[in-house]
């Protein structure tokens, strides 16, 4: 990074999700100097809250750094790459918040995610975690493919592979679906021995709630049907999508979420071929969209 002299040696990059976000702090020279973490921060669906999630992750990361937020705030350039960012009420209320910090910066979390992976060059980015969507960052623009959110979307995520499962418990329960471990393990896991219990627990459940289940649900497909078919079509889709994407030859993928080692196994040999490793995290990426934006010198890392 480069010292910009307007607003001073503090940069904070957001990666905002629909479980939690995390902040980095970064001086003038690209350095990290602390880290924070805050709760959900997809602004289309949390709002206000995600905006307080922001806020006590950029606090937290300056913490870290063993600086005072109340000292420094006005110095803060906070650039924040959010889910849901992208909807016209989301900038709205982002543009409206009447935030303590020198500067803020936002896009989606595609955006700044795709400019960390690839160091702010082309490339493409799928994302398992709470949610799903895939990107592609060329010649500055980005493109989305899927990520239209728990209720429209977002197969194979952490939220969906959760929801399928309580489904087809259910469905077991009432023995209208075939032999299968899903209703003892849903069951015990949300603590509910009734149908009823399960749905009173689960009706008005957010993402992350149904995402807590994924990773058992990867367990039970090594020996159950039911959720073994429910991992094949996630795989399906999280396969053509990657296809769907990857339609320039030349680009590199980055595979990342916390359920993206799980689905490794599962990709398609053409596509998990194509998968780099990230070389930045989005943190980064989002502080690289700040000084793309704010300043007018030469911002290579």
């Amino acid at each position: 990074m480069t010292q910009n002299l307007k607003y001073g040696e503090y940069w904070v990059g957001v990666d905002g999700g629909g479980t939690k976000c995390r902040a980095e702090l970064f001086n003038e020279l690209g350095e990290s100097l602390g880290q924070g973490v805050g709760g959900p921060a997809n602004i289309a669906r949390h709002g206000q809250l995600a905006l307080s999630s922001i806020l006590t992750a950029v606090k937290d990361a300056v913490a870290d750094a063993g600086l005072k937020f109340s000292e420094i705030s006005s110095e803060l350039v906070v650039s924040a790459g959010l889910a849901g960012a992208y909807l016209e009420s989301s900038t709205a209320l982002l543009e409206q918040w009447q935030h303590p910090f020198a500067e803020l910066v936002f896009s989606s979390d595609l955006h700044t995610a795709l400019l960390g992976a690839h160091g702010g060059e082309d490339g493409v980015v799928i994302i398992t975690g709470t949610g799903s969507c895939a990107a592609v960052l060329q010649n500055g623009k980005v493109t989305q493919y899927g990520g239209y959110g728990f209720q429209l979307g977002d197969q194979a995520s952490g939220a969906w592979l959760g929801q399928m499962a309580a489904r087809q418990a259910l469905l077991v329960a009432d023995k209208l679906g075939h032999d299968s471990l899903l209703w003892q393990e849903v069951s015990r896991f949300y603590n509910c021995s009734t149908p009823s219990g399960l749905v009173e627990r689960l009706n008005s459940a957010l993402p992350g709630e149904f995402a807590r289940f994924a990773p058992r649900l990867f367990e039970l497909a090594e020996d159950d049907a039911a959720a073994a078919a429910i991992i094949r079509e996630g795989a399906e889709y999280l396969n053509e999508l990657a296809k769907r994407a990857l339609v320039n030859s030349s680009m590199n993928l980055v595979f990342s979420g916390g359920l993206a080692t799980a689905w490794r196994p599962y990709l398609a040999e053409s596509v998990a071929e194509r998968i780099k490793p990230a070389q930045r995290g989005p943190e980064w990426g989002a502080v690289y969209l700040a000084q793309q934006q704010l300043t007018s010198v030469d911002t290579s890392f």
